[in-house]
């Protein structure tokens, strides 16, 4: 236990899958995306324990591989119209823990210093909810209306701009009895509720969030990029 919280990792990993069929099974390099992500979780070297959360037993057997444990959802919590509240809550009341740290295998490249940096935020912080966000340095419109500049002013230099903060959604972390009441005060909580919420900032390929066949083909190329020394040429006068 850390801070005598009980602290655990949770990766779900539904089998069906819409936009990219069996994304959960499929290999980035030598492993699938849930092992990516639960090595990270083994490397944090924070959590009490692990899992890997499916309705599928195939996972089990990809659990076991890695060194996590696995947890079995129903047929129903893994169906289109479950949400992540949903599955969040049943792993909630069937695993003890105060902390649940969600990492999503959708995100193979979040790295384990960035889910450690965000529970001690978690913690030191005293937060209930945090999600992980992006910043985006550029103009952005919300329903038509400017977010972070101004239409009857100059356009200033891109590094002045006020970032827009955007929802990674690859690591969440959850104080679970602030979950639970939430779900049964609003019948929702994913996002906070009315606790304390921290927006953790992720940056570099952490951010990479694999949601089709495009994104898989990224993500192939930066693993390759990854093996591959470039070096730095310019032009010359």
């Amino acid at each position: 236990m850390l801070n005598n919280k009980k602290i655990v990792a949770m990766i779900p990993a539904r089998l069906g899958s819409q936009r990219i069929p069996k994304k959960n099974l499929r290999l980035l390099g030598d492993k699938v995306l849930t092992q990516w992500v639960a090595q990270a979780c083994i490397n944090a070297d924070i959590f009490d324990d692990i899992y890997i959360n499916s309705e599928s037993d195939i996972f089990d057997k990809i659990s076991s591989d890695v060194g996590v444990k696995f947890y079995k959802r129903s047929d129903e919590l893994a169906s289109n119209s479950a949400t992540n509240d949903d599955f969040a809550l049943d792993f909630i009341e069937n695993i003890d823990c105060d902390i649940l740290v969600q990492v999503n295998p959708t995100s193979p490249f979040t790295k384990h210093e960035d889910i450690k940096a965000l529970v001690k935020m978690f913690l030191e912080g005293d937060y209930k909810t945090v999600h992980t966000v992006k910043d985006e340095q550029i103009e952005g419109l919300y329903e038509g209306q400017p977010l972070n500049f101004d239409p009857l002013k100059q356009m200033p230099p891109s590094q002045e701009l006020t970032p827009i903060k955007i929802f990674t959604s690859s690591i969440m972390a959850w104080d679970t009895q602030k979950f639970k009441d939430n779900m049964q005060k609003s019948g929702c909580a994913v996002y906070g509720g009315d606790g304390k919420i921290g927006y953790y900032t992720i940056t570099g390929e952490g951010m990479i969030d694999i949601d089709n066949e495009k994104d898989f083909y990224l993500a192939e190329a930066i693993l390759k990029m990854k093996e591959t020394t470039i070096k730095k040429r310019y032009y010359e006068i």
